[in-house]
């Protein structure tokens, strides 16, 4: 099976976000204008560990999904089907898993971005704004090269956030089964280590980017690394930061291209389609200290890229 196959078998409703975002989708990262700067200042971001993210169950969520379609009727089918690909297929995909259970908890390093219509050009997401703005916010509009790449050479990766309830992702994980079941044949044409392999992936996609319905208006996409999955790359780094008063480690992923490896569009230049300055008491200041930062980034024409939110929205 090519690469291609493989993804619209495992990971059919994901792979439709990622192609539609291929075909001229953007994406957002809503934050505080004093964030914005310092990405663009310092030509890297951020990836914070999921345990200190704003949804306390970030990760507990999709693991507590996966978890009881592991344990329904559609999870003894796709233990059954494990086990006819190679006698005992089951058990080494649930001992490997369980393993790195508690990395996903605690190693995991993520950054929240959001799909970005173009109707939000101008105003952006009053529910991103009131979420993520505080005083004074920035929203970093983000072309999509970066994002639908084939390379793994930074060793980080993104995916579309689904949003299921418990009940309703143990549906949706029955009709995958059947999926898989359908395909038995396709299956057997893979290594059992590879196979082995695949299930790993996906079920850590599963955990990592299942979120409560709750949440669905984000329409989230999230970049991670974690080592205890990944190695390290020229892109990656760690530090301690204090971010809200709360010294912790970071994942600090440098924004720069290296065409040899296959990366490009991460640079500032080729990244950054625009910049909404969001609701707050000082928008040209914000404004012109931003378009600087931009300007020594090497990109061009930065006011032109930058808009002012007009939303009447007032922080307290």
């Amino acid at each position: 099976m090519t690469a291609e196959e493989i993804a619209a078998l495992f990971v059919p409703e994901l792979e439709a976000r990622r192609q539609a975002l291929a075909t001229g989708g953007r994406l957002v990262h809503y934050t505080t204008a004093e964030a914005a700067y310092k990405i663009i200042q310092g030509r890297e971001v951020w990836l914070r560990n999921a345990s200190m993210m704003n949804d306390f169950s970030e990760i507990q969520h999709g693991i507590d999904c996966l978890v009881a379609a592991w344990h329904s009727d559609a999870g003894v089918h796709l233990k059954e089907l494990l086990n006819r690909l190679k006698q005992g297929l089951c058990d080494e995909i649930a001992s490997l898993f369980d393993s790195h259970t508690p990395a996903l908890r605690l190693n995991i390093y993520i950054i929240s971005l959001s799909e970005h219509d173009d109707d939000e050009d101008k105003l952006g997401r009053l529910s991103m704004w009131r979420a993520y703005g505080k005083r004074a916010g920035v929203a970093l509009v983000l072309n999509n090269s970066a994002f639908v790449g084939t390379t793994d050479a930074m060793q980080v990766f993104s995916s579309p956030v689904s949003y299921f309830g418990v009940d309703a992702f143990r549906d949706w994980f029955s009709q995958w089964v059947a999926r898989l079941g359908a395909a038995e044949a396709q299956l057997r044409a893979i290594p059992p280590d590879n196979v082995q392999a695949l299930f790993l992936m996906v079920f850590r996609n599963f955990a990592l980017c299942t979120k409560h319905p709750g949440f669905q208006e984000e329409r989230e996409w999230r970049v991670f690394h974690s080592d205890s999955f990944e190695g390290q790359s020229e892109w990656i780094r760690t530090a301690v930061e204090v971010v809200g008063g709360l010294p912790q480690h970071v994942t600090k992923l440098s924004l720069h291209d290296n065409e040899s490896k296959g990366i490009v569009g991460v640079a500032p230049a080729s990244l950054i389609n625009r910049i909404i300055i969001g609701p707050c008491e000082h928008p040209l200041h914000v404004r012109v200290a931003i378009a600087g930062a931009l300007k020594e980034a090497g990109v061009d024409d930065p006011l032109g890229r930058m808009w002012i939110s007009f939303i009447p929205l007032r922080h307290g």
